[in-house]
């Protein structure tokens, strides 16, 4: 009987201590930054065309909205419009979505993506003749951000492991997304 009873406390008590886990700013950032090596084209060849890849990628969570996480991110293109020389250019977006987790793959994604704002260096490529090559790259960062997850629970944690195999609801607390069941 004194078995049985200690064996409930204990469970209780280990499981009261795995009832949640945040993921912070700086663990989504590393993990975005880890996993979304791209490199992609977009355009068309011999008319506007650029080949970039992402350099780094900043997050933060609840900061412009309470529901809400921002990815800052930086890309370097080497952009070629017919007749001119290849130009190296340097595409900033800040993007804010609804993060979401999804059970079946212990992984949290964005939704509802927005473009909050864009730039362009050196601004003279801010101009209706680059528009067809620089709107896809920035729809393909989009992309990128909204179909690859942000983070993903690692099965060899066991707190991770036991959240993983639960649904539990995600929320956004101090600057955190918090996996809380």
């Amino acid at each position: 009987m004194r078995l049985k009873a200690l064996i409930i406390v204990s469970s209780a008590l280990f499981f009261t201590g795995c009832s949640s886990y945040g993921v912070t700013e700086s663990e989504m950032q590393n993990y975005i930054n880890k996993e979304t090596n791209v490199e992609r084209s977009v355009g068309i060849q011999g008319i506007a065309y650029a080949t970039g890849k992402f350099e780094k990628v900043k997050v933060g969570i609840g900061r412009v909205a309470d529901n809400r996480v921002s990815v800052d991110t930086t890309a370097s293109a080497q952009l070629e419009l017919a007749g001119q020389a290849p130009q190296d250019i340097v595409v900033k977006a800040n993007f804010s979505a609804i993060p979401y987790y999804n059970q079946d793959e212990g992984a949290i994604y964005l939704r509802g993506l927005n473009i909050e704002s864009l730039s362009i260096k050196p601004e003279k490529f801010n101009n209706m003749l680059t528009k067809p090559v620089i709107t896809p790259f920035v729809s393909l960062i989009g992309q990128v951000l909204s179909t690859k997850p942000v983070y993903e629970l690692d099965e060899n944690e066991m707190k991770q492991a036991l959240l993983k195999s639960t649904k539990p609801d995600l929320i956004i607390k101090n600057h955190q997304l918090v996996l809380d069941w």
